[in-house]
């Protein structure tokens, strides 16, 4: 049931109507929908869809003649699961769009389940490809299984030199790979397996027009009836990263990337330099999108689930930590004042050679502040019965840290910590994945970048980040990991570790606002402008700020 307004006045007292529920029921097999007024009176009428997506369940309970008693989306009785109320209104989403929508749902809220739920009921959407990350292939077909049953175990596709094989319903294959494919095998798509469906997870990283990854998409997608992009982040920087997908979605409405941005993307001017922004009129814009886009959030669909808490644990940097440090910093400093007397302060060369000396002095900071992220990881344990993910940036770091509490955890008769790699196949991980949600593993130490998409942690609800993100929604990737349907936590917990006045402490206040803004635009606002060199430069001039300060 959901508070709504649907007309003005009531069409029995005429009264005006504040606020009025709606909710869908049966009768004598047809679905409606009844309004109820704040007056008292109501309203039923056909319900638009009548398909009945809310009897989609888990498929090994789907005809075990449960009578089942529901709590919320998991039965009593017999273990099944179902799809929640607002994933059953995705579903009918994507049967009123005719199959070309694009989920963009906040992340944690089952986009997987609504696109397998509509799929289910419309058979004549198979076969279907799914392309995904390669990190995150074993993942998908897991929920195939899991929602669709063992007639739905797709091939998947591990080589570019594979061939896809006619007779099954669904096919996965990775952004990578299909980067790859021939012209030959992408037409054997249409002209021999007679794709039907693509589905395009985190379809952000086909945001590039000009790419081969992007151009042999936009072939498929031209040919193929129905059309279903996914991502809780379906762009991370400019405008004009949308049009690819609308483009997908309504070709005729989206027929140019130059018109897009003519008309849709904004601009603004970063010293004598006019760049490329977020979107125009974003009220506008989602009004003029809505029959091919739907977009929710947690708090809207799902409060119970936990939002997160975010901690600061600062810490001091040793002093002979600090002069290795501090010569960087200087470094990064002249070599700024230097290219403001040639007038090179935004060449490439520039940046590159303050981007190496901002690197170093992260790599710095991260191995100074392994000793603060181990204690804080022994104490954890020690002190709670609770699951802990450590996340970090630098390869050496992670296996520091690893070592130390590998033998932290044999002294201490705790299980061994798992290890989640960059360099691990999509099976692997998903494998580690598994591990972590079992019962008998406590720690997992992984890398940011490797985590921030297809990983489900819902088991956890506390997590270390040892290093920040230079793209503060990569970070909030990882974090979505552990609001997942089935958290069972009041809050998530994040502590972020800070050394004490160093590009930590900078680069955070940099990017807490940045995260502000970005919120206010994937749900209310203005795109923000998520590019390096931007935060690069603000960080520089904190650096300088701070630097006068210390010699003042």
């Amino acid at each position: 049931m959901t508070t709504m307004k649907l007309v003005d006045k009531c069409h029995v007292c005429n009264k005006v109507i504040k606020h009025s529920t709606v909710k869908e029921y049966a009768f004598k097999g047809v679905k409606y929908k009844k309004w109820a007024y704040d007056c008292g009176h109501f309203l039923s009428v056909k319900a638009d869809s009548q398909t009945s997506f809310e009897d989609f369940i888990t498929a090994e309970h789907r005809n075990n003649r449960c009578s089942h008693e529901w709590d919320k989306n998991k039965c009593l009785k017999c273990n099944a699961y179902r799809a929640y109320p607002f994933q059953v209104e995705g579903m009918r989403a994507i049967e009123r769009a005719n199959g070309r929508l694009g989920v963009f749902d906040e992340m944690g809220l089952g986009k997987t389940i609504q696109t397998l739920g509509w799929i289910y009921f419309h058979p004549e959407a198979l076969p279907a490809l799914y392309v995904v990350k390669s990190g995150i292939k074993y993942q998908w077909m897991s929920q195939l299984f899991t929602w669709l049953g063992d007639k739905y175990l797709p091939q998947v596709l591990s080589s570019s030199k594979e061939n896809f094989l006619p007779g099954f319903r669904s096919y996965i294959i990775s952004y990578d790979i299909l980067r790859r494919l021939s012209s030959e095998q992408i037409d054997s798509l249409i002209e021999k397996v007679k794709i039907k469906t693509i589905v395009l997870d985190e379809c952000q990283l086909i945001k590039n027009p000009d790419s081969t990854r992007t151009q042999l998409v936009r072939k498929l997608a031209k040919q193929v009836p129905y059309v279903l992009p996914l991502s809780g982040t379906p762009w991370k920087n400019r405008g004009s990263e949308f049009f690819v997908v609308l483009n997908m979605l309504d070709p005729k409405r989206f027929w140019s990337y130059e018109g897009f941005i003519a008309e849709w993307v904004d601009t603004y001017w970063e010293g004598n330099k006019e760049k490329e922004g977020g979107i125009r009129d974003p009220l506008k814009f989602r009004d003029y999108i809505k029959d091919i886009a739907i977009r929710r959030e947690r708090i809207e669909v799902m409060p119970e689930l936990p939002m997160i808490s975010r901690n600061r644990l600062t810490v001091e940097v040793p002093e002979n930590v600090r002069k290795v440090y501090n010569q960087y910093e200087q470094n990064v400093l002249d070599i700024y004042n230097e290219s403001l007397i040639g007038g090179t302060e935004n060449s490439f060369e520039t940046q590159k050679k303050i981007n190496a000396q901002l690197m170093q002095m992260r790599q710095i900071i991260a191995l100074a502040k392994i000793p603060a992220t181990v204690e804080f990881a022994q104490d954890f344990l020690e002190e709670t019965n609770r699951k802990l993910g450590i996340f970090l940036h630098h390869k050496e770091c992670g296996e520091r840290i690893y070592e130390q509490m590998r033998k932290w955890c044999a002294d201490n008769h705790e299980p061994q910590p798992l290890r989640l790699t960059a360099d691990m196949s999509g099976e692997e991980r998903f494998a580690v994945q598994e591990k972590f949600n079992g019962p008998n593993h406590r720690l997992l130490i992984a890398s940011q970048l490797a985590s921030g998409e297809g990983l489900n942690l819902q088991t956890c609800s506390d997590c270390v980040m040892h290093e920040r993100q230079w793209n503060p929604a990569n970070e909030e990737q990882v974090e979505g990991r552990f609001i997942r349907i089935g958290q069972q936590a009041n809050a998530v917990n994040a502590t972020y570790i800070h050394a004490d006045e160093t590009v930590d402490t900078d680069f955070d206040k940099i990017v807490e606002r940045k995260r502000v803004q970005f919120h206010n635009v994937m749900n209310k606002g203005q795109l923000p402008i998520w590019n390096e060199q931007g935060l690069t430069e603000k960080l520089i001039q904190k650096i300088i700020a701070r630097k006068k300060g210390r010699a003042a």
